[in-house]
């Protein structure tokens, strides 16, 4: 499984420590073929691969988003949402047994967030699907990707290239809190 970049600051270090520390008693844990295990792994111990749904099967973005042109946030799914297709379609897969048991039990979902731009930003994701801005256009294709890296950076240079080129806000306040 290919490594996430993340940048969540200190939360990531910490969860970085955690996944050597495992790695570490996982490597001498017995006879067993070594599977490095990474820290992303530990968290998102329910992988989810965008190229099987937003790739071969088409499924929209905002259908598993549901917030994403309703408020500043996109929101992700819960496992219960995830469950609605899944008690039919690959219900025999290792990865969606044990989503059925993280569900069955009550547990939530855990997830690395891997897209954010800074607290000082403000961010709507409405606003922009109102205007018709693809989510590739900020994401990339994730169609085309079974894990999510955010390739390129949230820059004000970025963000500016694109308000000049739709017309949009470039009032300070519009973006900045």
């Amino acid at each position: 499984m290919s490594r996430r970049h993340v940048q969540l600051g200190v939360a990531a270090i910490a969860t970085a420590a955690l996944g050597i520390f495992v790695v570490a008693h996982v490597a001498h844990a017995g006879s067993e073929p070594t599977r490095v295990v990474s820290a992303i792994d530990l968290v998102n111990e329910v992988p989810f691969d965008h190229s099987i749904h937003a790739g071969k099967y088409g499924i929209p973005c905002l259908d598993c988003h549901v917030y994403a042109d309703k408020s500043a946030v996109a929101g992700l799914p819960s496992g219960r949402k995830c469950m609605g297709c899944h008690k039919f379609i690959a219900k025999e897969d290792p990865i969606v047994a044990r989503l059925a048991a993280r569900v069955a039990a009550g547990q939530p979902l855990r997830w690395v967030r891997v897209f954010a731009v800074p607290d000082f930003i403000y961010f709507s994701h409405r606003m922009h699907i109102r205007k018709q801005v693809e989510c590739r256009e900020c994401h990339g294709d994730m169609a085309a990707n079974k894990t999510i890296t955010q390739d390129q950076p949230f820059t004000m240079g970025r963000c500016l290239a694109c308000h000049a080129e739709r017309g949009a806000t470039h009032d300070c306040l519009g973006c900045h809190k």
